[in-house]
């Protein structure tokens, strides 16, 4: 698997690259801080991180002269001093890099941050690469018939007799148990089939706007071989988490 997350260093300071106050996962919020987009190989064998891309964002891009001599002095390159890459994009040009240096993987894996690029899964499906990609629960999917739909309409007219209690993978308190089903969407012109993975809790653990308790759902973008089943892709939406053992 290849696997697509960020992480973060808290700083003091102000002129290391990248550094600004932006949201950090280290601590959950916003911090003075670096943050880097790491691509990671796993499998059975262990993990490991392969490739590694900084963030700039807006407070380092600009072309007057005060950007230019505070990037040129943090080490910045100037084509990344000139505009802003965003995570995403970052995220594609590390994988576009393993699959010419014949990386072996069978799919990509990553949050809904990179799951909600429409640009990176377009990128993706042109190399014919396989992914599975958590989603906003308010990204418009293209249905088998030519309609468009939010994920969330999809998953909500799923009734609980369709679904299938599968674990995804263990945990440090056991398996990770949830319901899950799937939801055909529009093939891809590249021979690969695109599939809405839908995964419940199975018991309430969220609370909604009403203050009520109901089964968390997540939503996941799979663009798969045809005739891959509900079990491959739980399997490989399950193996997300391995990137965590990276950092």
């Amino acid at each position: 698997m290849l696997i697509a997350d960020e992480t973060g260093d808290i700083k003091k300071g102000t002129k290391s690259a990248g550094v600004a106050r932006q949201y950090t996962g280290v601590t959950g919020q916003v911090e003075n801080a670096q943050v880097s987009v790491h691509l990671s190989y796993g499998s059975s064998r262990g993990r490991a991180i392969i490739d590694r891309e900084l963030y700039a964002g807006q407070h380092w891009a600009g072309r007057d002269e005060e950007h230019r001599r505070r990037c040129e002095e943090a080490g910045i390159p100037e084509e990344r001093a000139r505009t802003v890459v965003t995570k995403p994009e970052l995220a594609q040009r590390m994988v576009e890099r393993a699959l010419a240096a014949g990386v072996p993987f069978t799919y990509f894996l990553a949050d809904e941050l990179y799951g909600g690029s429409r640009s990176l899964r377009a990128r993706l499906e042109e190399h014919q690469v396989r992914y599975v990609m958590a989603v906003p629960k308010n990204e418009v999917l293209p249905l088998a018939d030519g309609r468009t739909q939010e994920a969330r309409q999809l998953w909500a007219r799923v009734p609980q007799t369709l679904m299938e209690r599968r674990s995804c993978a263990d945990g440090t308190k056991g398996p990770r148990t949830y319901d899950f089903a799937t939801v055909h969407l529009a093939d891809t012109p590249h021979g690969l089939a695109r599939t809405l993975l839908i995964r419940r809790s199975t018991v309430p653990n969220k609370k909604n706007k009403n203050g009520e308790l109901v089964c968390e759902v997540a939503c996941f973008l799979c663009h798969h071989a045809p005739g891959t089943t509900l079990a491959g892709l739980v399997i490989a939406a399950g193996q997300r988490w391995m990137v965590e053992e990276t950092f």
